[in-house]
């Protein structure tokens, strides 16, 4: 009854101990990833995905089934020592579940699969299964520690991680997995005798166990007298490359499309970045399937080797969600396949030889195997990418009423009007009198000029320029005079500029997360809002700043689960205040009203509120029906008479969209009738006074 109750206990606490790591797995997952969209919108991520660049996706996908079939060939160079020649279209599929298997159990369990398919459906001995397993699974660590070595050395001094540290650590790793390897063999054999001395259980279970591992180490050292280490070591260093090349690639499709270049990711960096991340998911407590901790530590690592921030917490989500979908997804399609009654009827058969190739015909091979792939991903990549046609949609024809209100509000306006439009097939910037005569250009390049601001004396237009339009593109400020000289560059790493009062300095938006200003005389911008402590990791977009330059208004996802939300921060003290739900404010010249859009029980979808800031209740100062009766963009001139907006049709909405088709309009305030002041198919936005001179 002691042995019953003792074996009763030790299974209790077995189970108390596998639910206790699952408790711990499940809470990991759920806290990082929780954390991470906290600070990346999931609407972010799905856009990476969507957005991703397809030829790209085909060189992942190339590389990717390249690498498994190294794996496949390294299989059958060390079966076939073994004495068995594995059927190569079986082996593949075996594979491929085994890299779907690979991520869901803690500590690379997974990887295990293959001894159970090695044994139950090719027919190999368990010891030959295991030595198979063994030597894959240490020369994958030998081909790793040195390639981590020479990226430390290539990565320098970039990043806040230590190059020195990565050098060293890569090397104490090569040394290490060296010594195993030489010590593997008599490992195996002191694993068997303290198995069949020390063993819990019946004695013939000790000795068959033991069995196991001393027939494991017999095979170990077949290898090792084959004198095979060496074409093991190609052969895992091709895997390597074939893998993290993959990723790598991946990462870009995601990238690409923001702007980014192949010249800004440092293979080097990346690889560091992602095998730090790829270890720290093998830990035995990593989260479920590896989501959590992959995602926690690519979002640090990344940081530390230069990313921006959101870039890295974005693409740690996207990158692994879309990796281990694919993984999943042609493995489980190899499982159903293994299972399917022709497989089952082929085994190993018995190798004729233990070894086929001479030396230099293996390598040859082998450089092969690696240049094919290689120049097919590189082929892809020169593919042209589709070219989407951007026309102008339906223009509309003014009526004699229209005509008669411009002309009537443009003698009383006091200026043009400066807005971004996609007339040119890009965004660019452009000025329009309010006569009816044709938009000007004043900058407008193959890339996309935004989001203009006049300053205060009206002897300058600051504005965006993005090299795509993704809300992540790598973008400058710019500076030019209202007919388009004097054009230069003012800040990198920037977006949605302002003036501020006394027209000397702008302010901008940067990583949307920082507000930074900048002297037109040039300089380093300096970080004005939220500081070193952040925002709590929310959102700080858009930002406005008041009449007497102390205060700005921002939107932020900060404040509400849904929509974005408005707020007000003190750039003296760093307070801050939530005024409500709101997006794209803009101060009133009073300097204590802000205008915004309003969503929500509005005829079109929109509206255009006011408030004070101070105090009180938000109030509709714009809501318009149909057709053009979804308002964005507001702004107030700075003598306060006029408002000025965007408005598009239905189903128009996407503020980015070359399809949108937003029209300028300005109304005289209090409650002057709305004027229409663009009459084309395209997409206006973002409309500011320039005073007459």
């Amino acid at each position: 009854m002691g042995v019953t109750t003792n074996g009763a206990v030790l299974n209790r606490g077995g189970r108390l101990r596998r639910w206790a790591i699952v408790a711990a797995n499940a809470a990991i997952t759920v806290s990082i990833l929780s954390y991470l969209f906290r600070h990346v919108r999931p609407g972010d991520v799905l856009d990476l995905l969507r957005n991703a660049d397809l030829r790209a996706i085909g060189m992942f996908a190339i590389l990717s089934l390249a690498t498994s079939g190294f794996r496949l060939w390294r299989y059958r160079v060390l079966l076939r020592l073994s004495g068995y020649e594995a059927p190569p279209g079986q082996l593949f599929l075996i594979v491929l579940v085994r890299n779907a298997f690979s991520d869901l159990l803690p500590a690379r369990l997974g990887t295990l699969i293959d001894v159970y398919f090695f044994t139950t459906r090719l027919g190999i001995p368990l010891a030959a299964a295991m030595s198979t397993f063994s030597i894959t699974f240490v020369f994958e660590i030998l081909a790793l520690a040195p390639l981590i070595a020479l990226a430390a050395w290539r990565a320098g001094a970039g990043g806040a991680l230590s190059a020195g540290g990565l050098l060293i650590g890569g090397l104490v790793l090569l040394v290490g997995t060296v010594i195993v390897l030489a010590l593997m063999p008599w490992g195996f054999g002191v694993v068997a005798a303290v198995v069949r001395r020390w063993w819990p259980g019946r004695g013939q279970w000790r000795e068959r166990l033991g069995k196991v591992f001393e027939d494991t180490g017999t095979e170990v050292r077949r290898v090792q007298a084959a004198g095979l280490y060496g074409r093991v070591l190609a052969l895992s260093v091709l895997l390597r490359l074939g893998k993290y090349a993959s990723l790598y690639v991946f990462l870009y499709a995601l990238l690409g499309p923001l702007g980014h270049a192949w010249s800004e990711l440092d293979p080097a960096r990346v690889f560091l970045g992602l095998c730090a991340s790829e270890m720290a998911a093998s830990l035995p407590i990593s989260g479920i399937a590896g989501f959590g901790v992959y995602e926690g530590t690519w979002a640090v690592v990344f940081q530390l080797l230069g990313f921006a921030p959101d870039i890295a917490k974005m693409t740690s989500i996207a990158h692994h969600l879309f990796t281990q979908a694919w993984g999943y997804g042609i493995g489980l399609a190899a499982l159903i396949a293994l299972m399917m009654p022709i497989w089952r009827r082929r085994q190993a058969s018995p190798a004729g030889v233990a070894v086929r190739d001479h030396p230099v015909a293996f390598y040859a091979k082998v450089v092969v195997a690696g240049v094919a792939p290689a120049l097919l991903a590189v082929a892809i990549a020169h593919l042209p990418p589709p070219v989407a046609a951007h026309a102008a949609g339906p223009a509309d024809r003014p009526s004699a009423a229209e005509v008669q209100a411009l002309g009537a509000a443009g003698a009383e306006f006091g200026g043009e009007l400066v807005f971004d439009s996609t007339r040119s097939g890009t965004f660019g910037i452009w000025r329009v009198r309010l006569d009816g005569s044709p938009p000007v250009v004043v900058a407008d390049s193959p890339e996309h000029e935004m989001y203009p601001d006049v300053s205060p004396d009206a002897a300058w237009i600051v504005y965006a320029r993005a090299v795509t339009l993704s809300k992540r593109s790598p973008s400058e400020i710019r500076i030019c005079r209202p007919d388009g000289s004097d054009d230069r560059r003012l800040a990198d790493d920037g977006t949605f500029p302002t003036f501020l009062p006394d027209g000397r300095s702008v302010l901008f938006e940067r990583d949307r997360a920082r507000v930074m200003r900048v002297s037109l005389e040039g300089g380093e911008p300096q970080e004005v809002f939220p500081g070193p402590r952040g925002f709590g990791g929310y959102a700080v977009v858009k930002p406005r700043v008041s009449p007497d330059g102390r205060r700005i208004v921002f939107i932020s996802n900060r404040g509400s689960r849904r929509g974005w939300q408005v707020w007000l921060a003190d750039l003296e003290s760093g307070a801050v205040r939530h005024l409500g739900a709101g997006c794209e404010p803009a101060w009133h010249p009073d300097g204590r009203r802000v205008v915004f859009i309003r969503e929500g029980g509005m005829m079109q979808g929109t509206g255009i509120a006011i408030r004070a800031v101070d105090d009180g209740e938000p109030t509709v100062l714009l809501d318009l029906d149909a057709p053009l009766g979804h308002e964005y963009f507001p702004a107030i001139t700075a003598d306060g008479q006029w408002l000025m907006w965007g408005a598009c049709r239905p189903g128009q909405h996407d503020h980015l969209a070359y399809e949108s088709n937003y029209q300028i309009f300005i109304r005289r305030l209090p409650d002057g009738p709305p004027v229409r002041v663009t009459f084309d198919g395209w997409n206006n936005r973002w409309p500011k006074r320039l005073p007459t001179p």
